[in-house]
């Protein structure tokens, strides 16, 4: 039986550094993701340091849960490698999006797995068709597929808004990492799922393509 070693090693190693980095705060401060350190100074480390960085005990319990919840029954049906290469560039795919949208703010700074995490989510949905999620404070589970859209149209919603600590491109950048990942390794999984796949990918390619009309409209 796989034991699952990349999931329970990876929660392992970021619950570490994330609680030796809530002591030190000059270790966080080092690997932060910042776009003028990544920018101007060159540090492109700081794309993936910041994966294993949290703001608080409360951001590294739910990121943990949540890659936990859907990487678990990823790595132990598609293996080792796959889990990896989904949440590892994943967490790069959300990284870089930050980046591109945020390259002319020199003050945005960001932190966490949610980008990963995010990739995991979503592969979950496409790899593990019929499964469902439980989102407070719904009673009741709703289907994979049907969190997957709300997610996207939420996280549109947010980086639209711009009014909130949230980090809805990276979100959005690791989902659609997470998906395109998917689609490389298993392409036969993901064009059994077209429309999904559509549902997800359409709306965001509109808002970026009408980015500063959609945030006009929204921010009304």
């Amino acid at each position: 039986m796989d034991a699952a070693i990349f999931t329970y090693g990876t929660i392992a190693v970021t619950a570490i550094i994330s609680i030796m980095a809530f002591r030190i705060p000059s270790m966080a401060e080092e690997n932060i993701f910042s776009t003028y350190y990544i920018l101007e100074k060159h540090e492109y480390f700081r794309v993936v340091s910041s994966m294993f960085l949290h703001a608080d005990w409360g951001h590294l319990l739910l990121n943990m849960f949540s890659f936990y919840s859907f990487s678990l029954s990823i790595e132990l049906v598609y293996g080792f490698k796959t889990a990896a290469l989904i949440y590892l560039l994943s967490g790069l795919g959300g990284g870089l999006l930050s980046l591109i949208l945020n390259r002319k703010n020199m003050q945005y700074r960001a932190l966490g797995a949610s980008g990963a995490v995010s990739g995991t989510i979503f592969s979950s949905v496409f790899l593990i068709p019929g499964g469902s999620v439980l989102v407070f404070p719904l009673p009741i589970p709703i289907p994979s597929w049907a969190f997957a859209m709300l997610f996207v149209l939420a996280s549109i919603y947010g980086l639209g808004r711009m009014s909130d600590n949230i980090g809805h491109d990276a979100h959005l950048g690791g989902a659609l990492t997470g998906i395109l990942v998917c689609a490389l390794l298993y392409p036969d999984i993901i064009s059994r799922q077209y429309i999904l796949l559509a549902a997800i990918v359409i709306p965001t390619i509109i808002f970026f393509l009408l980015k500063d009309t959609i945030e006009k409209i929204i921010r009304r």
